[in-house]
């Protein structure tokens, strides 16, 4: 069909930006991370779903089945045997939990997407002006001032850019977002059942291989969890060596010497520390939150003081349940 200009022109969803002069505002990277749990399940659904579940094997009848006249400290040890695999499984792939992550630099949006088990929606960069996305900056680099510098011109740069190239309209803002660092944000929405939402932060808790983005990722979605269901602290533990990087760090490369089958960077944390190794078994001479800039203040990091405040809120969230159920 021809053009026709005496319609009306369709209201985009998008906002056009052409001809302003790009903005950014710097954050820091792990500050900047923020986790909202859209969707769940609640716990008097998990309860009833696990119940039904396992019960349903040894079932004379499908009313045997039905927890309305089971006591709850009961109803709760079902759920905990479940997530624990001491009883059938199943009931935890019935139970989906929908999160909101924001503040995500480009590195952590290529890790949540491989988990092809979730399902994704994503803030669009296509046919979305990006040239007033915020940007991060990660601790060591806010450490280290000419890095900082030269880090906030460069982003200043590819920005303007950017905006020049969408401005001509001779370039698409589709080729155009080519230019932008991974250091601009986005948001997500993440969508797994409860089998594979443990499964994550189980990968991702790990501190020795996985960047602290990740790890804060998986400690956050964690505290969502144990909110929602309780009985989940008696499968997620902070405290267990990342035994991945254990097995892998030092093993025999079959020619009389030792190699690495895995992601050595740093030295092992004290909970990792179970094996003897070389100095420059790793990339890096220290441990990861020693790192931290050409002036490091020598205080707790960022990520120690998010994640030492993240695992106190999930203790006492643990605590308030198990002397609930004390009480039951």
């Amino acid at each position: 069909m021809p053009q026709n200009n005496n319609l009306k022109p369709i209201n985009l969803p998008m906002q056009l930006k052409f001809g302003r002069k790009p903005s950014t505002m710097f954050k820091n990277n792990l500050s900047a991370l923020k986790v909202e749990l859209v969707d769940a399940p609640t716990r008097s659904q998990a309860l009833n779903v696990a119940w039904q579940y396992v019960k349903a094997t040894w079932a004379d009848h499908h009313d045997d089945t039905n927890p309305a006249i089971t006591p709850m400290k009961e109803l709760s040890a079902n759920l905990e045997d479940v997530l624990c695999f001491r009883a059938l499984p199943t009931p935890m792939e019935c139970l989906g939990f929908t999160f909101k992550l924001s503040g995500l630099s480009f590195q952590e949006v290529t890790h949540i997407i491989r988990h092809r088990a979730g399902s994704f929606a994503a803030q669009c960069t296509g046919d979305r002006d990006l040239r007033d996305d915020p940007a991060v900056i990660p601790e060591a680099v806010q450490n280290s001032p000419e890095f900082y510098s030269r880090w906030v011109n460069l982003v200043h740069d590819s920005k303007q850019l950017y905006a020049d190239m969408t401005d001509s309209k001779a370039v698409s803002m589709m080729d155009a977002r080519m230019i932008l660092p991974k250091a601009m944000t986005s948001f997500y929405l993440m969508r797994l059942n409860l089998k594979d939402l443990l499964g994550f932060i189980a990968q991702r808790q790990d501190m020795q291989i996985q960047p602290a983005a990740d790890n804060l990722l998986a400690v956050y979605m964690a505290k969502e969890v144990i909110k929602v269901l309780p009985e989940a602290s008696t499968r997620i533990s902070f405290n267990k060596p990342d035994m991945h990087y254990v097995k892998t760090f030092r093993v025999p490369d079959g020619k009389g010497g030792h190699t690495s089958r895995g992601t050595n960077l740093y030295w092992p944390e004290p909970k990792n520390d179970l094996f003897e190794y070389n100095s420059e078994d790793s990339i890096y001479q220290a441990r990861r939150e020693d790192i931290n800039g050409t002036e490091n203040p020598n205080e707790p990091t960022v990520f120690t003081q998010l994640w030492e405040s993240t695992i106190e809120e999930i203790n006492q969230l643990t605590n308030e349940h198990n002397k609930f159920m004390e009480r039951e």
